[in-house]
């Protein structure tokens, strides 16, 4: 069984799945409902859970380290999507400096990413930026 814990109140929400099996989650004391539709989102979502597992979080412990990866992941995936953007807006200008600058500082912010990302899955205890 996977949980993982709500924003709102940090209780621990048991994966569900719909009858097309898509994963939702209920937070009985907030009343809230999670739905997980899109393919990016089911990803995104297996993708977070394998790293608290990997890395064995107490999730009510650690709920406000979870935001984080959460974020950091995001940022991640937007940042790729940004180079690859940058590859098919300036295919024309193959010799634009601006190209390669924009793309060695996207590069500098995936690196940044990783090592808060590593910071978060090495850190016990409270993390701090």
């Amino acid at each position: 069984m996977t949980n993982i814990p709500c924003f709102l109140c940090a209780k621990e929400l048991r994966i569900r799945k719909d009858k097309r099996n898509k994963p939702y989650f209920i937070c009985d004391p907030c009343g809230m409902q999670i739905f997980v539709r899109g393919r990016q989102g089911i990803e995104n979502l297996h993708e977070l859970i394998a790293t608290l597992r990997k890395h064995d979080f107490p999730f009510r412990e650690h709920a406000g380290v979870l935001c984080e990866i959460q974020a950091v992941l995001t940022e991640l995936r937007g940042v790729k999507k940004e180079i690859k953007k940058l590859d098919s807006v300036f295919d024309v200008f193959s010799e634009d400096p601006a190209k390669e600058r924009a793309r060695e500082l996207l590069h500098l912010r995936i690196e940044k990413l990783l090592g808060r990302l590593e910071q978060l899955a090495n850190h016990r205890g409270r993390v701090s930026q």
